[in-house]
């Protein structure tokens, strides 16, 4: 088995259309699974691939705004400074 090149990495999230729940939780700085119950308490669809849940964009955007707009702040800062 491999290890996980995307749980590492500590910088600025990119825009995919997938994130997964340690990325996310990396990246926001709390215990993945203090995130995974919120995100689940806030109607967020999981989706599960072997032993990793994956959160859905369109999840994120329909249902979590605030991170919406954090991510699409983030994005454009990326792409400005590039």
């Amino acid at each position: 088995m491999r290890k996980r090149t995307d749980v590492a990495r500590c910088g600025p999230l990119e825009m995919q259309a997938f994130y997964s729940v340690a990325v996310l939780a990396r990246a926001g700085n709390v215990h993945r699974d203090l995130l995974r119950r919120l995100l689940r308490a806030n109607g967020v669809r999981l989706v599960r691939a072997g032993r990793s849940l994956f959160v859905p964009l369109s999840e994120i955007e329909a249902k979590l705004p605030r991170v919406w707009d954090s991510i699409k702040a983030v994005e454009a800062l990326r792409i400005v400074g590039a």
